[in-house]
């Protein structure tokens, strides 16, 4: 131990470590390979990396859509044309033939729809007999075998491990019975279901440009599908035959019940005229006009004789008589006057003259009020009379009145009776028309207006299933699957697959990949590390070689002789990395020490095979000498020091005082000093190691370590004031990675690499 007998020396000649500035990381792209899109060859290189996902899936299903197909039934289609004239003849339309009738070529789906009736189903099915044959009767059908051996049975059937199943057959005689034995009400029910189910497999179509309708039948038996589609047309033509034939004889029924439903109401509308007319002496509708007429001249009296009464009984109030009377008194009173007021002038009122005047004006003013007497009752008399007259025209005009509403109400009635007569007569003089024209009808047309045109022959192939399309259509599916499976596998995938990948997502450069050592590739109990020595030419010799390389690079003035060894989680090949490097340089000539700083979780004693009785730990806690716990390995003459027994605090130990001094020590005393720390997302730790030391390597499990969690570790390995020289991925499965489509895809793998490496 003489060879580090001097590194107990000098610690109280430490300076005061100085706090180097925190690195800020560069920022990294998002892209995969340096592109911002998904290329052709991407795209291809994810089909080949899962070609055995998409391969199965696509043969799965295939198979499974090909032992399927086997097992669905064929499906034959029979059909035939007829010629149908709709029937759509309206026999109580008059004045036209009815062959002369216009055809509304929209009833044609009416006589499809008669075509495929339940009515005419049964007995199409009686008549066919298909309530004896297994394929629509349940009760004759043969017991289904399993499902699961129904569709391996294509299989074992190619590879002649089964005959195909022979299906029972139902006697007749045993048929005949079990139909017999059936109740009305049993047998009505298994017809009824029978034509239900024959029905789905019938079908028309019409031609709005002819008479011609098309019957098609599909059914798993070819014989029943043309027998089906022949018996279904004969069906509906003796349909339609008896139907021409029972018609008109039902028509003269409806007819003859109408005709007396007429007649009654003919001779009741009869009835009611003569009765009104009776009632109400109304014979002549035109007496409502001359009434009228002389409702006008007798108003016009009214209105002359009104004007004459006003006037007269005006005058009586005035005492003015019309015709003048007393004006001659009048003049004989005033010229008595003026007499008498002469005489009085120059005689005294007793004197003979003024007497006599006197006696001359009284007597003229006497027969004045006299003639004013029978003047005024002259006057009220033709006063009254006037009265009277407008008073009897007045009740003249009222009564004309009264006359000419009820000859108005009555014509009214009168014609409505009188328009119920001629409605009457008329609708019986059409049914008695229309019943002679059908009895011509039912003497003269006797056959059926449908027509059979071709007959239905028994189909050769089946129109369903489709197999082929069937597995085509499969085969495409599930390789849409499978693509579409390898695809979300790939945007699921949430870790690093290429340096370059984490280099754009880290935004840190890269020092290299470590290939992953499978146990089949190992001896039993041999470690991946021990390749460095064993097989020197090695593609994993040859990559910690080149992260040694990029280590001494990635600082030309500054040494890197202490390095620590981190990751963010535990698992992705931290000690390895660390202990191979080490061996490596050790390998190489170097003078090279590595410390186990994990004191939580203490590996490196495992992988080299030695206890951990004292290490690390009992030299910070000043329990033992550095000198004590410095062993040599003695296959590639690299130092080493274990973790030793956990301490209380590991962290306590690694931020002190004494381990700054000896890293600076260490520095000087060897060419390399690995520290492998523990994990920087599970401890603090490394934390405080990353800061003590030249440099930093980062841990990067290929395919495992989550993006995120990697740019965690790496953050905070940068905010602790780390120089990180790169990063490391590690646990590359070489024939896995050569299949991706990166720039560094298949190096240590492609065979124009593989002549540089070697097994020795």
């Amino acid at each position: 131990m003489a060879n580090v007998s001097r590194l107990q020396t000098g610690y109280n000649n430490l300076p005061a470590e100085t706090p180097q500035p925190l690195p800020v990381p560069p920022g990294g792209g998002g892209g995969d390979d340096g592109g911002s899109g998904i290329s052709a060859r991407q795209i291809f290189g994810t089909l080949r990396r899962h070609k055995l996902l998409i391969g199965g899936l696509a043969l799965v299903g295939t198979t499974i859509a090909w032992l399927v197909a086997n097992q669905l039934a064929p499906v034959y289609q029979a059909q035939a044309d007829m010629v149908v004239e709709p029937q759509s003849r309206d026999v109580m339309r008059p004045g036209m033939d009815s062959t002369q009738q216009p055809i509304d070529y929209r009833a044609m789906e009416t006589e499809a729809s008669k075509l495929r009736g339940e009515r005419l189903a049964r007995q199409t099915v009686l008549a066919l007999g298909l309530d004896k044959s297994p394929l629509y009767n349940p009760e004759l059908a043969p017991p289904e075998q399993s499902r699961l051996r129904a569709i391996f049975q294509p299989v074992l059937q190619i590879l002649r491990l089964s005959d195909a199943p022979a299906k029972p057959q139902v006697s007749p005689e045993e048929v005949e019975r079990r139909l017999a034995a059936m109740t009305p009400q049993a047998r009505e029910r298994l017809v009824a279901q029978i034509a239900d189910a024959w029905l789905g497999g019938l079908s028309t179509q019409t031609n709005p440009n002819s008479l011609v309708l098309t019957v098609r039948f599909r059914a798993a038996d070819p014989q029943i599908a043309a027998a089906s589609v022949n018996q279904a047309i004969r069906t509906y033509i003796d349909d339609q035959k008896k139907e021409k034939s029972e018609g008109p004889l039902e028509m003269m029924k409806f007819l003859s019940s109408r005709i007396d439903d007429a007649r009654a109401k003919v001779v009741e509308a009869e009835r009611n005229l003569a009765k009104f007319r009776a009632e109400n002496a109304m014979y002549d509708t035109s007496d409502a006009s001359a009434l009228t007429k002389t409702l006008a001249d007798v108003r016009a009296q009214l209105l002359a004789a009104e004007q004459v009464a006003t006037q007269r009984e005006l005058g009586v109030k005035q005492g003015v008589s019309a015709d003048g009377a007393g004006s001659g008194l009048l003049a004989d009173v005033a010229s008595a006057e003026k007499e008498f007021q002469a005489v009085a002038s120059y005689a005294a009122p007793g004197h003979p003259e003024y007497m006599k005047a006197a006696k001359r004006l009284a007597a003229v003013r006497a027969r004045l009020n006299e003639e004013r007497q029978r003047s005024a009752a002259n006057l009220q008399a033709e006063a009254k009379a006037a009265r009277e007259n407008a008073n009897k025209l007045k009740a003249e005009v009222d009564r004309l009145e009264r006359e000419l509403k009820r000859q108005t109400e009555g014509s009214a009635q009168l014609r409505a009776l009188q328009t119920e007569l001629d409605t009457a007569k008329q609708l019986y003089s059409t049914l008695l028309t229309r019943l002679q024209e059908v009895n011509v009808l039912a003497s003269v047309d006797k056959k059926g207006d449908a027509k059979q045109i071709n007959e239905a022959t028994a189909p050769v192939f089946p129109i369903a299933p489709r197999k082929e399309l069937i597995v085509l259509m499969a085969f495409m599916a599930s390789l849409a699957l499978g693509v579409g499976l390898s695809i979300g596998i790939e945007l699921m995938d949430s870790g690093f697959r290429s340096v370059h990948q984490l280099e754009q997502q880290t935004g840190v450069a890269a020092l290299g990949m470590v290939p992953y050592q499978s146990a089949g590739r190992l001896r039993r109990g041999h470690k991946p590390w021990l390749n460095v020595v064993d097989k020197p030419n090695s593609a994993f010799s040859e990559a910690l070689r080149t992260i040694r390389t990029g280590i001494a690079l990635s600082s030309a003035d500054h040494p890197q002789r202490t390095v620590v060894v981190t990751s963010s989680v535990p698992g992705e090949g931290k000690t390895t990395t660390a202990l191979s490097l080490a061996a490596a340089s050790a390998a190489s000539g170097a003078r090279t020490l590595i410390i186990d700083c994990d004191m939580r979780q203490p590996s490196l004693h495992k992988n080299l095979a030695v206890e951990n009785d004292a290490g690390l730990a009992e030299f910070l806690s000043g329990q033992r000498d550095l000198e004590d716990l410095v062993q040599v390995e003695p296959k590639t003459g690299l130092y080493y020091v274990v973790a030793g027994k956990r301490p209380p605090s590991p962290t306590d130990l690694l931020g002190s005082l004494r381990m700054r001094r000896l890293l600076q020590q260490l520095g000087d005393a060897f060419d390399l000093v690995v520290l492998d720390s523990p994990p920087v997302l599970a401890v603090s730790d490394a934390l405080l190691l990353v800061r003590q030391t030249d440099t930093t390597i980062f841990v990067v499990r290929w395919e495992k370590t989550r993006r995120d969690v990697a740019t965690t570790g790496i953050k905070m390995v940068y905010e602790a004031g780390a120089r990180l020289s790169g990063i490391v991925l590690s646990q590359v499965d070489l024939r896995r990675h050569a299949q991706y489509d990166y720039t560094d895809s298949g190096a240590y793998y492609y065979r124009g690499y593989r002549r540089y490496y070697g097994d020795g």
